[in-house]
């Protein structure tokens, strides 16, 4: 059974995924975070907008920490988006809203969505990390569209990484890596460089667009990019890789 190291949280849909077409999944958590900006993400959620995008698990997280749903029953008639399935059973688990855009893959696509689906001097609560990509905040704007950023978590390196890289450098030889992240993969490389091993030379995988010029942007070719952020599209992905190889 081929291993497949994923760099993010254990997750058990990729588990399952993947043990269906007989890989055997490691995960291994790149980044830490703290949540901030609590009072002022409380006060945000007082005020009159349009609707909230939500383009990470973390910001979903960091609102549920403050949600009052008897507070901010005006959120019930307000417009909700998000990208893909698992953040919007998330956003219905800890908010109770019903989210739009769950098939749009990426930010760029789901920004394209919201300029389809809201007038001009339409506004926009954006909570958000403080990595976060500027692609949707900037096509929003140039249609008009309003958009709060509020930073609502910080990201930094999991001070575990090295340890967990070497250890699973000495381990059985995985068939392939695969990164979530921009900025996994940018404290992913500046580990690996600190010490001899054989993972760099594996096939990189990316989770969308940004991830895979992330990693282009390190030097290192893309194997293939996973078409949504699905487990059974990387799944596909690494599946044609390697049929193919």
């Amino acid at each position: 059974m081929k291993k497949v190291v994923l760099f993010k949280k254990e997750s058990e849909d990729y588990v399952k995924a993947f043990h269906e077409c007989n890989y055997r999944t490691v995960f291994v958590e790149p980044l830490q975070f703290e949540l901030t900006c609590k009072q002022e993400l409380t006060e945000k959620l007082l005020q009159d907008y349009t609707g909230i995008v939500f383009t990470s698990p973390r910001a979903i997280e960091a609102v549920s920490k403050c949600w009052d749903p008897t507070r901010f029953v005006i959120w019930n008639t307000k417009k909700v988006y998000t990208i893909g399935d698992s953040s919007c059973h998330k956003i219905k688990l800890l908010l109770g809203l019903e989210a739009m855009g769950m098939s749009s893959g990426n930010a760029e696509n789901l920004a394209k969505l919201i300029v389809q689906e809201n007038p001009a001097n339409s506004r926009f609560l954006f909570p958000c990390g403080n990595l976060r990509s500027e692609v949707l905040p900037t096509i929003l704007q140039s249609s008009s569209i309003s958009v709060d950023a509020l930073t609502v978590y910080e990201t930094t390196e999991n001070k575990n990484l090295r340890t967990d890289l070497m250890e699973l450098n000495e381990a059985d030889c995985p068939c392939c890596m695969v990164f979530f992240s921009p900025s996994g993969c940018e404290y992913i490389h500046r580990q690996l460089q600190t010490f001899s091993n054989v993972l760099s030379e594996l096939p990189h995988f990316a989770i969308g667009n940004s991830t895979a010029y992330k990693i282009e942007n390190l030097g290192v070719e893309v194997a293939g990019i996973a078409a949504t952020p699905k487990a059974e599209s990387l799944v596909e992905s690494i599946q044609k890789y390697f049929a193919n190889a």
